[in-house]
C-alpha cells in the first residue's frame, strides 16, 4: 500500500466530518446549509488537507498565481467651490484689552481669574504651572462687513511650534440671557489666507448650555454644544465660517462668521483660548467641574496650583449693538458703587463706552472721573 492511501484516508474523512458538521436540520424535518462563517472554515479544512496530502508525498497544490491588483481608484475628494470669501476687516467696532499673563507668569499666578464666573485667566500647565503665551489672550476686536462679523484676536505670542496652536474661539448669547446660544471653534493654523480648515460652528440644541444658573457653577452638567452647524463635513454652507493669521501679524487670529448663523445683530459674545480641554460638550466648565477639580491660579487660593481646568483664557461677556445695564451676571461691564464720601451728594459714576473700567487694565482706564490704583481702574476721590 501507498505510504500516502493512510494519510489520505485520514483527511479525507476529517473533510467529510467537517462538511457534516456544517449541515443542520430545522424542526421540520428540513436540511439547512452551513451558515457563512462556517462555509469558511469549510474552506480552510479542505486546504488544510490539500496541504496534508501533499507533506504525504501525493500531488502537489497548484500554484497559486498572484493576487489580483486592486484597480479600483479612490474617488476624487470633492472640491469645495467659495462663493463669500472674507476681506480684511475695517476699522473695529469694538475693542476690549485683557490682561496680560506674561506680566505675573515669572511668579507662577494669574489675576483676573473667577471660577464663580466661568471667567479663566489661567494659561498655565496642569499643577507645574508652566505659563503657556499661545493661550493668553491680549486684546479683542470686532469688525464687521455685508457679510460676516470678523473677530480679531491678539495673543500674547505664537506657541512653540512657532504658531497659535491653541483652540481659539466666540461664543454667542443672542437672546442675552448670559447663557452661550451658538459657538465659534477654530483649531489655531498657520494659514494667512482665509481657510475653513480646522472651523467648526456648533449650536445648542437643548439650550442647557450654562446648566440651570448661567454663568453660576451648579453642578446640573448638560451635553454642551451639542449641533454641528458647520465644518468641513457639514457643509450646508461652504462660506460660513473661516480663520485666519493676520498677515501683518502672526501674533493675530482672526475669525469670520457669517451673520445669518449668529441668530441676531445685538448679543454677547466673549472669546476664548483653549489648548487644554477644549471640549465644547462640557460648556459651560464650571458645571462640569467643581472648583477643586479646576483648580486655581491665585497663589492666596487653597485650591493653587491650577487643575483639571488650565490652559486656558476666557473673557467675560461683551455687549454688542446692545446697551448693558451693568447687572448682567458675568458681563464685562459692571456698575461700580461709588465710596461713601462725607458730602451731601456723591458723586455720579460717568458711564464708560464700550468695555473700559472692568478694573482689569490701566491701558482701558481713561474715562472722565476714573483713575488707575493699585487697586484697578476706581472712581477719583473728589478734591
Amino acid at each position: 500500500m501507498s505510504k500516502t492511501r493512510p494519510v489520505f484516508i485520514i483527511v479525507s474523512l476529517l473533510l467529510v466530518i467537517s462538511i457534516a458538521c456544517g449541515i443542520s436540520f430545522d424542526n421540520s424535518g428540513g436540511v439547512s446549509g452551513p451558515s457563512e462563517a462556517e462555509m469558511t472554515l469549510q474552506a480552510i479544512y479542505a486546504q488544510d488537507t490539500m496541504q496534508a496530502l501533499a507533506s504525504a508525498g501525493g500531488a502537489q497544490p497548484a500554484a497559486q498565481g498572484p493576487a489580483p491588483e486592486n484597480t479600483q481608484e479612490e474617488p476624487a475628494a470633492t472640491e469645495i467651490t467659495h462663493t463669500t470669501i472674507p476681506g480684511n476687516p475695517g476699522s473695529p467696532d469694538q475693542t476690549k484689552d485683557e490682561i496680560d499673563t506674561s506680566n505675573t507668569a515669572g511668579d507662577k499666578l494669574a489675576l483676573g481669574d473667577s471660577f464663580r464666573l466661568g471667567n479663566f485667566e489661567r494659561p498655565f500647565t496642569q499643577d507645574v504651572m508652566d505659563y503657556k503665551k499661545e493661550n493668553d489672550l491680549l486684546e479683542l476686536s470686532l469688525a464687521e462687513d455685508d457679510d460676516f462679523f470678523i473677530f480679531s484676536l491678539e495673543i500674547v505670542g505664537p506657541g512653540e511650534g512657532g504658531f497659535l496652536s491653541a483652540t481659539y474661539g466666540i461664543e454667542f448669547d443672542s437672546d442675552l440671557d448670559g447663557r452661550g446660544d451658538v459657538l465659534l471653534w477654530a483649531k489655531g493654523g498657520e494659514s494667512t489666507d482665509w481657510t475653513i480648515d480646522g472651523m467648526t460652528v456648533l449650536r445648542d440644541s437643548n439650550d442647557d448650555v450654562g446648566g440651570s444658573r448661567p454663568v453660576l457653577p451648579d453642578n446640573d452638567e448638560g451635553n454642551g454644544y451639542d449641533e454641528v452647524l458647520f465644518s468641513k463635513e457639514v457643509l450646508n454652507d461652504p462660506d460660513a465660517a473661516w480663520q485666519r493669521v493676520d498677515p501683518n501679524n502672526a501674533s493675530i487670529i482672526q475669525l469670520a462668521i457669517k451673520k445669518g448663523l449668529v441668530g441676531g445683530s445685538r448679543f454677547f459674545w466673549k472669546a476664548w483660548a483653549d489648548s487644554g480641554l477644549a471640549d465644547p460638550a462640557k460648556f459651560d466648565y464650571n458645571d462640569s467641574f467643581t472648583e477643586e477639580q479646576a483648580g486655581s491660579p491665585n497663589k492666596n487660593s487653597d485650591l493653587y496650583p491650577v487643575g483639571q481646568l488650565n490652559l486656558m483664557d476666557s473673557t467675560c461677556w461683551i455687549a454688542y449693538n446692545y446697551e448693558a445695564t451693568g447687572k448682567e451676571l458675568g458681563g464685562c461691564y459692571q456698575l461700580q458703587q461709588p465710596t461713601a464720601v462725607p458730602t451731601s451728594k456723591p458723586p455720579t459714576p460717568v458711564p464708560c463706552p464700550s468695555t473700559c473700567n472692568t478694573g482689569t487694565s490701566q491701558k482701558c482706564c481713561k474715562c472722565p472721573g476714573w483713575i488707575w490704583t493699585s487697586e484697578g481702574c476706581r472712581l477719583k476721590p473728589p478734591a
